[in-house]
């Protein structure tokens, strides 16, 4: 069956098939990475975009992340070669020195990072761009490949990879990791799900000797008792809900996690859960770290939180899912999220 992407993929900095094909079949030392606090489409990414580069480059890969794989994505193909930018520093450090080609995926600047983001833009090797949030920082990036509309940035490697090198390149490996990340943005197909494209590309990569249900059941099913217990916790103590405003708001103190020794890793779609209550278009989710805080927002329909995370902290995302950081404290970061959205 012959599938087309059917969306376009922006076209920037003079983009073409032939331009990416030539940098990499070029480069013999490619160090990969994505965002800090990697989701599913940051490590699906990553690890399809290495698969992909085992087949069609000539090239050393090193795959990093700032803060390491989470464990609850260590079963995708490739995670046990990623290095860990706090834990490997000085590996990172060393890979990046000697990369002659830097493959960015799913930032929308170096910032995002982290403990790696001075070591990249210091880098003398090109650096190339795969993203899908708004306004991409071009300036710092010899090539991009950018759309917005496209549902995550493991669907536009899947087209921009199998346009460039063919089909062929995306083997079992890269499919079961691009589909992952796919499944992860979209909240299995529930959000960020406006062009065919994403079906189709769906569709192709079910195809390719990977199985839908086992990595659903991956993502949505594997548990551990603690984390199920906290989620438990989280929902019944944690959870504050402003029918009038239509939102839901739950704040989770470092405390409670160590309550019961869950990781931030494991709180994974927590939010999404809150997005459950029928009286609410928009949840945010606010999590204490030891010096910053961390949100999480999400909406059905009436609020752009892409928007929101920008206004509230330089934050960002997309209209249905976004994410920000907070510098100040807990208890100032929740007033004012409160002060934004009139909550009482």
């Amino acid at each position: 069956m012959k599938i087309e992407c059917k969306s376009t993929i922006e076209l920037v900095d003079g983009w073409t098939p032939a331009a990416l094909r030539q940098c990499i079949e070029g480069a013999r030392s490619i160090v990969l990475t994505a965002h800090t606090n990697a989701d599913g489409d940051a490590v699906g990414s990553l690890t399809g975009m290495y698969a992909i580069l085992r087949r069609v480059a000539h090239a050393e890969l090193v795959p990093m992340l700032p803060d390491g794989c989470p464990e609850d994505l260590a079963w995708l193909p490739n995670t046990e070669v990623i290095l860990n930018g706090r834990k490997d520093t000085e590996r990172c450090r060393e890979a990046i020195g000697k990369a002659d080609l830097i493959v960015a995926m799913d930032v929308s600047n170096l910032e995002r990072t982290g403990v790696l983001a001075t070591m990249l833009q210091e880098a003398k090797a090109p650096r190339i761009l795969f993203d899908h949030h708004e306004n991409p920082d071009r300036g710092s990036f010899a090539m991009v490949m950018s759309d917005p509309d496209i549902s995550s940035t493991c669907e536009l490697i899947f087209w921009t990879m199998s346009q460039t090198f063919g089909i062929d390149a995306i083997d079992a490996d890269a499919a079961k990791s691009l589909y992952t990340g796919i499944c992860t943005d979209t909240g299995t197909f529930s959000y960020s799900n406006r062009n065919e494209s994403l079906y189709l590309a769906a569709a192709r990569l079910s195809q390719m000797g990977i199985d839908p249900m086992e990595i659903n059941h991956q993502i949505k099913n594997v548990f551990s008792f603690n984390r199920l217990q906290f989620f438990g916790y989280a929902m019944s103590r944690l959870l504050t809900a402003y029918p009038a405003q239509e939102t839901a708001m739950m704040v989770i103190r470092e405390s409670d996690m160590e309550r019961y020794a869950v990781e931030s890793s494991e709180l994974t779609g927590l939010v999404n859960e809150v997005m459950k209550l029928h009286v609410i278009d928009c949840a945010i989710l606010i999590r204490e770290e030891e010096d910053r805080v961390r949100l999480s927002l999400r909406s059905k329909c009436k609020v752009d939180v892409n928007r929101l995370a920008q206004r509230l902290f330089d934050g960002g995302g997309h209209e249905r899912a976004a994410g920000a950081t907070s510098y100040l404290s807990l208890e100032a970061t929740v007033e004012k999220v409160k002060s934004e959205l009139g909550l009482k």
